[in-house]
């Protein structure tokens, strides 16, 4: 599988949910001389040498280090595509716009686990794709008063939603695999599952 003229691919893996072995599936799955790979992570071990890593500029939980990758602390330039370690890509798909944000649409969340008082949203930041330089406002805003949005909001996604950043959706990229009714889809999302961590990955 190949993916033509992404300048960025990034990964984020801080703290233990995942290992090198999820990075290192991804960057094998995802493989293109045409791109840069990136792995923003405190433990680069193990890790394929052709990824280069990005140490984190702050200390954050869990997904929250996702918003990171908007911050102009960063060394990649122009176009990124971000994965979460939590899926699979089955076959090549149709790239995204990268003139704004761009997030998955997640069909699943308004009738299974929607929840009004959580802030509960439809979009999914499993995959992400930007120009970077040109988001640097969603880092600066949640930074500027990070605790307080960790304990208003259970993860980026509202943040996102309910802090009013703009973005754009595709809804033909992704299988949630708590449903796996859309076996077509490029990419299959385990969406807090527990994505092979019982088992060795080769």
């Amino acid at each position: 599988m190949r993916f033509i003229k992404i300048k960025n691919i990034i990964l984020v893996k801080v703290g233990s949910l995942y290992n090198e072995n999820h990075v290192n599936k991804l960057y094998n799955s995802l493989n293109s001389s045409d791109s840069k790979f990136w792995c923003y992570t405190e433990n680069a071990e193990g890790i394929n040498p052709n990824i280069n890593i990005i140490k984190p500029i702050c200390t954050l939980k869990k997904w929250w280090n996702k918003l990171a990758l908007f911050s102009d602390k960063m060394p990649y330039e122009g176009e990124c595509l971000f994965f979460d370690l939590d899926i699979e890509i089955k076959k090549s798909f149709s790239l995204p716009d990268f003139q704004g944000l761009t997030l998955l649409y997640d069909y699943t969340k308004e009738y299974l686990f929607w929840r009004p008082h959580a802030y509960d949203v439809r979009i999914n930041s499993s995959m992400m794709a930007w120009t970077h330089g040109e988001q640097t406002e969603i880092w600066n805003k949640f930074y500027s008063n990070r605790d307080y949005y960790m304990r208003k909001y259970p993860g980026i996604d509202r943040f996102i939603e309910h802090e009013n950043i703009e973005y754009k959706i595709r809804n033909d990229l992704i299988n949630i695999m708590q449903v796996n009714d859309r076996p077509e889809a490029p990419i299959y999302s385990y969406n807090g599952m527990k994505y092979e961590l019982t088992r060795k990955i080769l």
